[in-house]
């Protein structure tokens, strides 16, 4: 009998996550022999909570089914336990950035099916500090956004309540500028910064190519740092984001690396996976081979 250990967030993907994952699970106990431990979380830290314990008890599957927070907090879980179980990601949060850099299905029919296939995919995890992350850390302009985006606004909104929130703030964001020295696998770089995103992934913030040579196995992360400059100059910026040429532009840095260490001027808030991971200075590292995904 496969025992399978499920996570899920209720508020997720305007409520539906629940719905969701149980019609998944139906349709797999339908044509193979399974069991099901449901965990619904209710508050932060839950979802480290319960992973911990699917460790602790030897399930061969943990599933996340909600977003990119749901996923961090799972992940945390997992890295702090020795025996860890196969993941697999049901997409159901307004954002699931890792979910698609992975090319997941949402469909509960067409993820029941990709857990019978079996197929996974060892993939590195990022580590911040004591803590973990799978996609992205970042720190200046916009990457608060979503921490002042209320669980009612997703719910009616979805996604879009993100994109309100940021073009309400686009003219403070765009006044940001944060004097950070950078480590970079021992060399020590100084940016004026806009904007700087460390990746395990190519993509984040439904932009897809943000770090267009990123590979989750390499044993790499790698930073993108934008440089203050004038908004005409950002705009052009802007426009490459979307097929990965931006950095090219010699405002943008690109770098590939083992460990990272932001060192602020000044006090500066980071976000890990879309929610608050304490304040710079940190020091980031790459945590080769860590876990195993199931994967199309």
């Amino acid at each position: 009998m496969n025992r399978y250990f499920v996570i899920y967030n209720p508020s997720s993907g305007k409520e539906l996550a629940g719905y969701k994952i149980f019609g998944a699970a139906e349709t797999l106990m339908s044509v193979e022999n399974a069991e099901f431990l449901f965990y619904a979380t209710k508050k932060k830290g839950d979802g480290e909570e319960a992973a911990m314990r699917a460790c602790q008890f030897n399930y061969e599957m943990i599933i996340a089914c909600g977003g990119d927070g749901t996923v961090n907090e799972i992940v945390n879980g997992m890295m702090k336990c020795c025996y860890r179980p196969k993941l697999a990601i049901m997409p159901a949060g307004t954002v699931n950035d890792f979910a698609e850099q992975l090319n997941l299905p949402k469909a509960q029919e067409n993820f029941a099916s990709l857990i019978m296939q079996k197929k996974y995919r060892t993939i590195d995890v990022g580590k911040i500090n004591e803590d973990y992350f799978v996609n992205v850390v970042g720190g200046g302009a916009f990457t608060t956004i979503a921490h002042k985006v209320t669980i009612d606004a997703k719910t009616i909104l979805g996604k879009y309540a993100y994109y309100y929130q940021a073009a309400v703030k686009v003219p403070d964001e765009l006044e940001v500028c944060e004097d950070i020295d950078y480590v970079i696998d021992g060399k020590q770089y100084n940016y004026k910064t806009l904007l700087f995103l460390v990746l395990n992934s190519a993509g984040a913030g439904g932009f897809r190519y943000l770090c267009p040579k990123a590979k989750l196995d390499d044993g790499l992360l790698d930073i993108v740092i934008f440089e203050k400059t004038s908004n005409s100059e950002l705009f052009q910026i802007f426009t490459k984001v979307f097929n990965g040429q931006h950095i090219t532009h010699p405002k943008v840095h690109y770098f590939q690396a083992e460990n990272i260490k932001i060192i602020p001027k000044k006090e500066l808030l980071i976000d890990a996976d879309g929610d608050p991971a304490g304040y710079a200075p940190a020091e980031i590292s790459s945590v080769h081979n860590a876990i195993d995904v199931l994967v199309p």
